[in-house]
């Protein structure tokens, strides 16, 4: 896990050496923009440094679609 760390901190050192001085240029909306960008990489990285599963397109469906489709199965099974 150090090792995931310290690979980490480096890389974003490097992007922060590489984006800061641009970013100091840019208006506040184009920071906004990159900071939202920057919030799936955090949340990646955080994946990858605990060694959590990763989400994958079926667990983002059984999500968002599991509760409407057992209700629609429940009310089929009532009316039949």
């Amino acid at each position: 896990m150090f090792e995931k760390v310290l690979f980490l901190v480096i890389l974003y050192f490097g992007m922060l050496c590489y984006d800061l001085p641009k970013l100091k240029q840019k208006n506040r909306p184009e920071r906004i923009v990159y900071a939202m960008l920057m919030v799936p990489l955090l949340y990646l990285s955080l994946i990858y440094v605990l060694d959590l599963a990763w989400p994958t397109p079926n667990k983002l469906v059984d999500f968002f679609f599991s509760k409407p489709a057992q209700k629609i199965v429940e009310i089929i099974k009532v009316t039949m």
